[in-house]
């Protein structure tokens, strides 16, 4: 997994996830969708729109995960079994605004990814509050106001921006390099991007 930059995930309008991953050629990168009626948050990502080659699998670590997203650990594996890497929520920290570690196949930290600005999701929660005229309000919020993440690296340098785009009747959103990206970084961080987006779809 090695696309050119900046990539487009977006959600269509469906009634189950639905998420697409093309390139700055827009060819296909990956097609994503959450598994049905499981105990556990799992996620599968295939490289064709037919869903019938499955690349990578996506799943949250212990039963309760999916529900306590603030101690989530999300552990990105191949087909074959092999461990790409994880995406680890920081604790509490996480209740505040989106803010995870981005770990390599080894579990130590390769990238932390930020909300750049979490209090607009406090203000869109006390928004969203008002019965009747603020869901009205906070309809126009969503479609008005929306979030950017960073990532950084281990040194502390922005490598990557996620950026949400306007759009009434779907989610999408732009990953943008700040730095070259080494062939081993990208498969990590497509695919712990694709976990961000599905955690963050519904803000703004």
């Amino acid at each position: 997994m090695n696309p050119t930059f900046p990539l487009t995930l977006e959600f269509r309008f469906s009634l189950r996830t639905d998420l697409r991953v093309t390139d700055a050629q827009g060819r296909l990168v990956a097609v994503v969708g959450a598994k049905l009626f499981s105990i556990r948050d799992e996620v599968r990502v295939y490289a064709d729109e037919a869903r019938q080659h499955q690349t990578h699998s996506i799943r949250a670590q212990g039963l309760m995960t999916g529900a306590l997203d603030w101690r989530a650990r999300r552990v990105i594996r191949r087909m074959d079994g092999s461990e790409v890497g994880a995406l680890q929520a920081q604790g509490m920290r996480t209740l505040w605004g989106a803010s995870y570690d981005l770990l390599g196949p080894d579990g130590q930290p390769e990238f932390t990814l930020r909300d750049d600005h979490p209090w607009l999701g406090v203000l869109e929660g006390v928004i969203g509050a008002v019965p009747l005229v603020g869901d009205v309000i906070a309809v126009g919020f969503d479609y008005l106001v929306n979030p950017t993440y960073t990532v950084t690296d281990t040194a502390g340098r922005p490598a990557f921006r996620v950026r949400k785009r306007r759009s009434l009747f779907s989610r999408r959103f732009v990953v943008e390099e700040l730095r070259p990206v080494r062939p081993q970084e990208a498969e990590l961080v497509v695919l712990g991007l694709v976990q961000l987006v599905l955690r963050e779809r519904e803000r703004g």
